[in-house]
């Protein structure tokens, strides 16, 4: 049985780069919780924000998170492989990182 292409990279979210990183919050890991990163992006009036669980920042060149101007592009979902989230700033720097679980926690009215 094989895996089509389609399958192997599921976009969970797709953003344009009207939404801006607002908020970012990273916790590192202890004995009672992994590690976990909090992002919130913007547009407008409209909110979203995601829980990344056990995020791997190795594929990152440079700190994307805190410079300006940066965007989520997508959120991937893969059976082969963590979550990935790709990252890009206004300047044309692109990135990507991957998390263990990807969680749409924006509150509901």
């Amino acid at each position: 049985m094989s895996i089509s292409r389609q399958q192997v990279g599921r976009y969970l979210y797709e953003f344009e780069e009207a939404y801006q990183v607002t908020y970012v919050n990273f916790s590192r890991a202890n004995e009672l919780a992994d590690a976990q990163l909090i992002m919130t992006l913007e547009r407008g009036c409209e909110r979203q924000t995601f829980a990344f669980s056990q995020p791997h920042f190795n594929d990152i060149e440079k700190n994307l998170i805190t410079s300006k101007g940066v965007y989520v592009a997508s959120l991937k979902s893969s059976p082969l492989s963590p979550h990935r989230v790709e990252v890009g700033d206004l300047e044309g720097g692109f990135a990507y990182f991957t998390a263990k679980n990807v969680k749409n926690i924006t509150p509901t009215a």
